[in-house]
């Protein structure tokens, strides 16, 4: 199989613990597939505008009648599905906000699910996915709080069920986390979280 990663970061924070996690595991990844692609957006500091007017107008017009405004509106939503199902491995870096995704991280997901793009859709048998299920996902995510399953934090968790749901239901089946929560804590107990996801990923680069 020919690889291709698509690595894509939501922190809105120059210093973001979530992307620099990321960028040492992208560029692991990178040095154990020197021939691979790699497609990088920093959608934190230049994020995709969330759909407006002119752009459900245009998703809700048939391709073939659409005018060059609705082909405009559509430009950065078809470059993201593009390059989404372009590549064999994903990499999304984000921080979770208020228990769950980033307003970033919610634009480029609303840009991405569009139906004959992303799923199917049929009256009489409902919605079907369009992404290859055998494309991978990995999410490197940062929190405040530690989220561990068994903390009473972890039930307030919205992150990362919505992306599991959200790109299962585009398709997605191999998606794995890779959480450095607990940065309120004290500075040892949140750098033991920090650690521990970078042994985590540094273990997993080049297998990946």
């Amino acid at each position: 199989m020919t690889k291709s990663l698509l690595f894509l970061t939501f922190s809105p924070r120059s210093d973001s613990t979530s992307s620099a996690l990321a960028r040492a595991f992208v560029d692991q990844w990178a040095a154990a597939n020197p021939d691979a692609p790699v497609v990088e957006h920093d959608l934190g500091q230049t994020p995709i505008a969330g759909p407006d007017q002119p752009w459900i107008e245009a998703n809700m017009t048939p391709k073939d009648q659409r005018s060059t405004a609705h082909h405009a509106a559509l430009a950065a939503s078809d470059k993201a599905i593009a390059e989404l199902h372009a590549a064999t491995h994903v990499v999304l870096a984000t921080p979770m906000f208020n228990f769950s995704a980033p307003w970033q991280l919610k634009g480029y997901i609303d840009n991405l699910v569009r139906v004959n793009e992303t799923f199917g859709f049929d009256p009489k048998t409902g919605p079907t996915p369009l992404l290859d299920p055998k494309k991978k996902m990995k999410v490197i995510w940062s929190s405040a709080f530690d989220y561990t399953a068994g903390t009473d934090m972890n039930a307030l968790d919205q992150l990362t069920p919505y992306i599991s749901t959200i790109f299962g239901f585009m398709g997605l089946r191999d998606i794995s986390f890779v959480a450095s929560g607990n940065a309120w804590a004290p500075a040892e107990v949140a750098q033991q979280f920090r650690c521990k996801a970078q042994t985590e990923l540094g273990n997993a680069a080049a297998a990946w």
